[in-house]
C-alpha cells in the first residue's frame, strides 16, 4: 500500500481535505465471524499490515473523497481495494 500513498494524498488534496492523519495498523482476523470482514483483513489468523488515513471533515468533502476512492478501486489493479467510511462525531472537547 505504501506505493499508493502519494495517490491517496492527492485524493485528500483534491477533495479539499488539507489536513489528515496516517496510522500504521495491524489487522487480525480471529476466525470468529461477527460481521462480513472478508475483504478487510487477511483470510487467516496471521496479521496483515495496513495503513489507515483519517480526517475530521465536512460532509461535502467526504462525498468527493468517496468518489475518488471508488474511481481508484475501479481503475487500479490491486489485491486489496481502498476502504472508506464515515463516522459521526457526537461530542468533543
Amino acid at each position: 500500500m505504501v506505493e499508493h500513498e502519494k495517490k491517496i494524498a492527492k485524493m485528500f488534496k483534491e477533495s479539499n481535505i488539507p489536513i489528515y492523519s496516517k496510522v500504521d495498523i495491524e489487522g487480525i482476523k480471529s476466525g470468529q465471524k461477527q460481521i462480513d470482514l472478508s475483504n478487510w483483513f487477511g483470510s487467516d489468523e496471521d496479521a496483515d499490515l495496513s495503513i489507515m488515513f483519517f480526517a475530521f471533515i465536512a460532509n461535502g468533502n467526504a462525498d468527493a473523497l468517496y468518489q475518488k476512492v471508488a474511481t481508484f478501486n475501479a481503475d487500479e489493479d490491486i489485491m486489496a481495494p481502498l476502504h472508506a467510511f464515515q463516522l459521526p462525531v457526537e461530542k468533543f472537547i
